[in-house]
C-alpha cells in the first residue's frame, strides 16, 4: 500500500478538483493506497512525512504562480522527485513550462482516459470514474468550495466549435457526444450521500446527436423541472437544480431543444453573449428559453479581446461601448420577456475578462481597453457580489443610463465610483452616526460633483485625458509632465491622500502653487480632507513635512481644531509636528502646552470652566493663555502628583524627587520658547 498526497495550490476557486478526487478513487478503493488531499500545503501534523507519490492539479495559467509554489512544495515532501505528477489545464497548455521548471516532474497533458499517464493498471478509465467527495473533509477546516453540495460531471466532453480565445479544443480535442452518468451518480449517494444539486461541466451539451438521451438520463437521476431535495442533516425540503455551467450555446439552441431544457429543474440557464455580432443569435436563444419555462438565465459576457474567429465568424476586438450593449440589451429583454409572458424573467450578466491563454499573469489589456478601464469596471462589479447584474436601478446607477455616462464612469477616480449611490439608513442606527455618516456621503457626492463639471470641460479633449490616465498609474513624476491645467486639476483626484501629501513634500514653485490654489480656493474639500487625514493616523513626517512647510500655522490650527483632546496622552500628530518644526525651524506652536495640558486634564484638577479655556486657547493657538493657565495649575498639579505618590507608598522619597525634577523641566519647557519666526 503505497500513501498518496493529492495536492491543489492555494489559489481561491468555487469548484473543488475534479481530477484529483478521480485520481482519489482509482488510488483509494481499486488500488487500497492510504490517501491524503491537501490545498496549498499540509497541517503541521504531517511536516516530517515524505509520500510515495504527490499528485498536483493545475488551473488557470495565470496561477502560475501559486502552482510553482505547490509544485516545489510537493518535490520536498515526495520520497522519489520522479513521482511528482501534474495535470490540469495549465500542464495541458503549457507543457514546456513544466518541464522547463520541473524536469522530473511527469506532466500530463489531456484527460485521464488513456494509458501512459499515471503508470498504473487501468489508468485508462480513470477519467470515468466516481468523485472521491470524502477527500473534501482533509481540508473542511481550511477550506470550503463556495459550490460544494452537488454532483459535478459530465456527460459529454470537448466542444468542435474551436473558437481561437477558447483552451477547450486543446484540453478534450475530441467531442464524445454522450457519456452516461447514471452508475457513479448512484454509487456516490450511496457512499457519500446524497448531493442537492447536479452540475454539469460539458463545453457544448447542445452540440450532441443524443441529447435527447441526455435530458431523459437527467429527469430519470430526480432532476426534472420541480425536483425537490430533502437536506439528511436538516430534514428541510429544499428545491433542487441543474446547471450546465460552462454555458449553452446560442446557435445551437433550437426549438426543440430549448423545450427538453424546460423539463429540468435548470437554473440558471446560461447563455454565453461573447460578442456584440451574436446579438440577434443570443436574443433568439434567450427568448426560447424563456417561452419554455426557463425563468432564471445568466449570461457569459467576455470583454477586454482580440480579433477572433469562431463558430464560423471573424470577431473585432470588443470595444467598452460593445460591453455596456449586451448588457443593455439583456436589460431591456429581460423587461420585455416579463411583460410579453407574463411571469417574472430573471436574467443576470456576468462580465469576464479576457485573458490570453499562455498569460501567467491577470494583467493582460486588450487593444481598445485600457488598465484604467479594466480596474474601474472592476471596481463597478463589486457591489453585484458575484451574483451579476439584473435590475435596471443597478445597472443605471452603477454602469451608467447611456454609453456615454458609461466612459464616464470608466474614466472616473476609483475611489470616488465607490463613492455613487443612493444614502441609505442602517438599522439601529444612533441619530449621532447617521448623521456623520451623511455628512461624509454629501462630502463624497461634492467631489463626484466637482470631478465631473471638470472632465465635461474637456470636451473633444477626453482622449486625450485618457490616454494620460490609461495606464491606471498617477504619479507626481506624470504630474509634472501635463501641460493643461484642466488635465492638472483633474489628476489631483486620481491622487490618494498620501500620494498629495507627498506631492506636497516633493514639488516646489509653480506646480505647488498650482495644487495649493486648486484644493485650499477651488475646491478646499480635497484640504479638509487632507487636515483630517493628518490628524487621525500615524503619518509618515516625510509626508506631513511639505504641507507643514507651505501651510504652516494654518495647518496646525486646521489640526487642532480636528482633536477632541480625549484620551490619556496627546495624538501621535503632535510629536510628529514637534518634530518637524525642529527639524524646520518653523515655528508654529509650543507643543510641550499640548503634551502638558493632557497631563492636567487627566490628573482631574481643571474645572469645566479651566479645560474649555484652555483647549480654546491651544485651538487658536493662543498659547499665552494657555501658558499663563498652566503655570497657574502647577503647584495644584504638583500636590496632587505627590498625594498620589504617597498612596502608593513605594519608594515616596524618590518618587518625590522624580516629580519635583519632571515640573521643573515641564515649567522650562511652557515658558522658554520662543515663538517668533
Amino acid at each position: 500500500m503505497a500513501d498518496i498526497l493529492l495536492l491543489e495550490p492555494g489559489y481561491s476557486n468555487k469548484y473543488p478538483p475534479m481530477g484529483l478526487m478521480k485520481i482519489s478513487y482509482f488510488h483509494k478503493y481499486i488500488i487500497g493506497d492510504y490517501v491524503r488531499f491537501a490545498k496549498g500545503k499540509l497541517p503541521d501534523a504531517f511536516k516530517d512525512k515524505k509520500w510515495d507519490r504527490v499528485y498536483v492539479t493545475t488551473l488557470f495559467t495565470f496561477e502560475w504562480e501559486n502552482t510553482k509554489k505547490a509544485l516545489e512544495y510537493a518535490l520536498s515532501i515526495v520520497k522519489d522527485p520522479t513521482q511528482v505528477y501534474t495535470g490540469g489545464i495549465l500542464a495541458t497548455l503549457m507543457p514546456e513550462l513544466i518541464a522547463e521548471n520541473f524536469p522530473t516532474v511527469k506532466n500530463n497533458t489531456g484527460l485521464l482516459n488513456h494509458t501512459g499517464t499515471l503508470g498504473l493498471k487501468g489508468e485508462e478509465c480513470v477519467d470515468t470514474m466516481p468523485l472521491d467527495y470524502s477527500i473534501l473533509d482533509d481540508i473542511s477546516d481550511q477550506y470550503v468550495y463556495p459550490a460544494h453540495d452537488a454532483y459535478f460531471t459530465y456527460m459529454t466532453r470537448g466542444c468542435g466549435m474551436k473558437c481561437q480565445f477558447c483552451a477547450v479544443q486543446t484540453l478534450e480535442p475530441e467531442y464524445i457526444p454522450y457519456l452516461s452518468i447514471k452508475d457513479s451518480i448512484r454509487f456516490i449517494e450511496k457512499k457519500f450521500g446524497p448531493k442537492k444539486d447536479l452540475l454539469l461541466m460539458d463545453n457544448n451539451v447542445l452540440r450532441s446527436p443524443d441529447f435527447d438521451k441526455i435530458v431523459d438520463e437527467i429527469k430519470e437521476l430526480g432532476f426534472a423541472k420541480g425536483a425537490t431535495y430533502t437536506n439528511p442533516k436538516t430534514g428541510k425540503k429544499v428545491k433542487r437544480y441543474v446547471d450546465f455551467n460552462q454555458g449553452l450555446d446560442a446557435f445551437l439552441l433550437t426549438p426543440h431543444k430549448a423545450k427538453r431544457l424546460g423539463e429540468l429543474a435548470i437554473r440558471p440557464a446560461r447563455i454565453a453573449f461573447d460578442h456584440i455580432e451574436d446579438a440577434e443569435a443570443y436574443k433568439k436563444a434567450i427568448r426560447l428559453c424563456a417561452e419554455n419555462g426557463i425563468t432564471h438565465m445568466s449570461n457569459y459576457m467576455l470583454y477586454n479581446g482580440d480579433d477572433f474567429k469562431g463558430k464560423g465568424h471573424n470577431y473585432h476586438a470588443d470595444t467598452p461601448e460593445d460591453l455596456y450593449c449586451r448588457m443593455k440589451i439583456s436589460l431591456d429583454l429581460c423587461e420585455e420577456l416579463s411583460a410579453e409572458l407574463g411571469y417574472k424573467i430573471t436574467l443576470f450578466s456576468f462580465p469576464m475578462r479576457y485573458i490570453p491563454l499562455s498569460d501567467l499573469k491577470r494583467g493582460y489589456v486588450g487593444k481598445k481597453w485600457n488598465m484604467k478601464y479594466l480596474r474601474a469596471l472592476q471596481r463597478m462589479m463589486i457591489p453585484t457580489q458575484g451574483k451579476g447584474v439584473s435590475s435596471r436601478s443597478f445597472f443605471e446607477a452603477d454602469f451608467g443610463k447611456d454609453v456615454r455616462q458609461f466612459l464616464e464612469f470608466l474614466a472616473m477616480p476609483e475611489e470616488h465610483l465607490g463613492w455613487r449611490g443612493y444614502f441609505v439608513e442602517h438599522k439601529n442606527e444612533t441619530p449621532i452616526e447617521l448623521e456623520s455618516r451623511l455628512k461624509i456621503w454629501n462630502e463624497n457626492q461634492k467631489y463626484i460633483a466637482e470631478w465631473t463639471r471638470l472632465f465635461n470641460q474637456l470636451g473633444d479633449n477626453k482622449e486625450a485625458f485618457i490616454r494620460e490616465i490609461g495606464d491606471n498609474n498617477y504619479t507626481i513624476e506624470k504630474y509634472i509632465t501635463l501641460k493643461d491645467d484642466l488635465h492638472k486639476k483633474l489628476f489631483i483626484h486620481y491622487f490618494t491622500l498620501p500620494m498629495l501629501l507627498k506631492s506636497l513634500n516633493t514639488l516646489e514653485g509653480n506646480e505647488a502653487t498650482f495644487i495649493v490654489n486648486y484644493i485650499c480656493n477651488e475646491f478646499p474639500l480635497i484640504y479638509i480632507r487632507m487636515v483630517r487625514y493628518i490628524a487621525s493616523g500615524r503619518i509618515p513626517l516625510s509626508y506631513i513635512e511639505g504641507a507643514y512647510k507651505i501651510f504652516r500655522k494654518k495647518l496646525v490650527n486646521d489640526i487642532f481644531a480636528e482633536l477632541s483632546f480625549e484620551g490619556s496622552e496627546p495624538p501621535f500628530i503632535i510629536g510628529s509636528l514637534a518634530k518637524i518644526q525642529a527639524k524646520t525651524h518653523i515655528k508654529t506652536f509650543n507643543y510641550d502646552i499640548v503634551k502638558s495640558a493632557y497631563l492636567f486634564i487627566n490628573a482631574g484638577i481643571l474645572k469645566s470652566k479651566e479645560k474649555k479655556i484652555l483647549i480654546d486657547s491651544i485651538k487658536k493657538l493662543d498659547s499665552s493663555n494657555a501658558k499663563e493657565l498652566l503655570l497657574d495649575k502647577m503647584e495644584e498639579f504638583k500636590t496632587s502628583l505627590i498625594k498620589q505618590a504617597k498612596d502608593e507608598n513605594v519608594g515616596v522619597e524618590y518618587l518625590i524627587e522624580q516629580i519635583k525634577l519632571s515640573l521643573t523641566q515641564m515649567y522650562n519647557q511652557i515658558t522658554l520658547f520662543d515663538e517668533d519666526e
